[in-house]
């Protein structure tokens, strides 16, 4: 047994160095085989990122190819709708005088045959109605009235003009909710009084507010207009049903001021926003949303000039006569592309060239944009085609030469243990002839744990000590000189630079003092600027206003004179 022990402790002092080699071999092989495994993972990524990358350019190439036809195609349409919208304007410009006669004798004839209607049926009508009135609130608690009873002109000047924006609207009858409606409605069928019309303030479909905003600052700056439903008093129960029936008509103080009002874009060519108000004048005249024009006078001025005595057959030649004005205005509209109805298909040819020529600019502006963005996309798609490329090839030289690092540190892995073995080999070789043991494991076993740890552990001591012996050696030999110089020089060259840096520093900050002194000037110049603008604008503001006056008075005195 102690010959055994001399032995085993003789080959591990021996096998020490080799095991300490194939250690070290060991290790390398790992960090090779791991720097293999990431360069593949690495090159399957990069891989992947090139088919991704060569797949979003075919996409772009061809989404290219699609924009640039339908940019050409666009291009073409616009040309072709632009050049009819034109043609369609100038014939209606064209049209336009002989329009504005047509509609201003239609307005005459109006005015007569309003100012002939027939007094007495109306007021038959009128207290039939307030029956049925009464009737129904003593039937119905929804009830609330006409809508004539339930509001007010907040000037006597304002009747007529109240009067005519709200039209048949302000004799129908305001109801809570469009239930109670349908009640009233069955009540007079069954009790056969009459009809009515009835306006639900659940229901009613009133002007959008931003639009009614928009209306009254228009109205706001010209003391002559004024919206119509801000004229009226009445509870606020009631104001979504006065706002029904007016909307946003615009009160004006006579028909030069409506028609300025209504007809300001007209020369400009401006078809689309010149039938967007309704004007009505405290005359009762009325410029309609369409712009036709129509104009009549109260009940009181009727009966005092005595018109409702005309002749039935002067009477029917007006209506004869009006017919064929209005035929006439028709066909002129339809024939130029210019009519104000909305049925009338010449309007809405007008209407559909504008909206295409708006939407093919729109989409002329976004296909280029996409078009620009595409081909960005395109040229991004293929610098990373192009640098994927070269990395793979590069990452493929890498795993090749990795590959081959993990092959030979293997074969020097096989090596190192065959050197291990024959090490051992000499010590335990000449043990095993003499004793003819062949298995040292099984003698290991049976000579006891308690002695094998204790061998254990001193031969890891001796191990330790060829070790240090080694080291010892190793820095024994190493010399120290040559890297203190060069630690030495490299702090002098930190020193030098430090103190250059220190110069540029007070350098910086000297022109950066002299910065902020030249920005603080700026700033004071620029607020004086800023205040100098603010005062020529009030001037021009100021003297725009006076312009304005003076135009519109100089469009007074011009009236006056012809």
């Amino acid at each position: 047994e102690a010959e055994y022990e001399r032995v085993r402790e003789a080959a591990a002092v021996a096998g020490a160095k080799p095991r300490q080699e194939l250690a070290t071999m060991n290790r390398k092989l790992s960090s090779a085989r791991a720097s293999a495994g990431s360069l593949a993972n690495e090159l399957k990524e990069v891989q992947g990122r090139k088919e991704e990358a060569e797949g979003s350019l075919r996409e772009l190439t061809e989404r290219q190819k699609t924009l640039a036809e339908s940019l050409d195609k666009t291009k073409t349409d616009l040309k072709t709708a632009d050049t009819e919208l034109r043609q369609i304007q100038k014939e209606a410009r064209e049209a336009e005088l002989k329009t504005r006669d047509i509609d201003t004798e239609i307005e005459k004839i109006n005015t007569t045959l309003r100012q002939a209607r027939d007094d007495r049926k109306k007021g038959k009508d009128e207290e039939r109605l307030l029956q049925a009135v009464a009737s129904l609130k003593r039937h119905f608690q929804g009830v609330q009235g006409r809508l004539v009873d339930l509001c007010r002109p907040t000037q006597k000047r304002f009747n007529l003009a109240v009067t005519v924006a709200a039209g048949k609207d302000m004799e129908a009858i305001v109801v809570d909710t469009k239930q109670t409606a349908k009640e009233c409605i069955t009540y007079l069928r069954e009790q056969r009084v009459g009809t009515a019309t009835f306006l639900p303030l659940d229901s009613l479909q009133t002007p959008n507010p931003a639009s009614t905003e928009r209306m009254r600052a228009i109205a706001e700056q010209d003391g002559r207009y004024r919206l119509a439903s801000d004229v009226i008093a009445c509870d606020d129960a009631f104001k979504r049903a006065v706002l029904y029936a007016v909307g946003n008509t615009v009160v004006c103080d006579d028909l030069d001021s409506a028609r300025e009002l209504c007809f300001p874009r007209r020369q400009r060519g401006d078809r689309g926003e010149e039938a967007r108000i309704k004007a009505v004048t405290l005359g009762g005249a009325v410029i309609s949303k369409a712009g036709t024009m129509t104009g009549g006078v109260t009940r009181d001025d009727a009966r005092s000039a005595n018109i409702t005595r005309w002749d039935e057959r002067e009477l029917e030649r007006l209506r004869e006569r009006k017919e064929k004005l209005e035929a006439d205005r028709e066909e002129l509209g339809r024939g130029t592309g210019g009519g104000r109805g909305r049925g009338d298909r010449g309007f809405d040819r007008v209407e559909e060239l504008r909206s295409n020529v708006g939407n093919m600019r729109n989409r002329e502006k976004y296909t280029k944009s996409d078009l620009d963005y595409t081909k960005s996309k395109i040229k991004e798609q293929s610098s990373l085609v192009t640098s994927t490329t070269k990395q793979i090839k590069k990452l493929e030289r890498q795993l090749v030469a990795a590959e081959q690092s993990v092959e030979d540190t293997s074969a020097r892995v096989e090596e190192a243990i065959e050197k291990v073995k024959e090490v051992e080999e000499e010590h335990y070789g000449p043990f095993r002839e003499k004793t003819g043991l062949r298995d040292f494991r099984a003698y290991d076993e049976a000579v006891g744990k308690a002695r094998e740890e204790f061998l254990k552990k001193r031969r890891k001591i001796r191990e330790h000590l060829v070790k240090l012996a080694s080291k010892r050696d190793y820095e024994i030999g190493r010399d120290f000189k040559v890297p203190i110089a060069k630690a030495e020089k490299r702090l002098e060259n930190r020193k030098m630079k430090l103190e250059e840096a220190k110069k540029t520093e007070e350098e910086l900050l000297e022109q950066v003092a002299k910065a902020k002194a030249k920005l603080a000037d700026a700033e004071a110049s620029l607020k004086q600027a800023a205040e100098d603008e603010k005062e020529h604008d009030e001037a021009a503001r100021l003297a725009q206003i006076a312009f304005s006056e003076a135009q519109a008075e100089h469009l007074r005195v011009s009236k006056a004179i012809n």
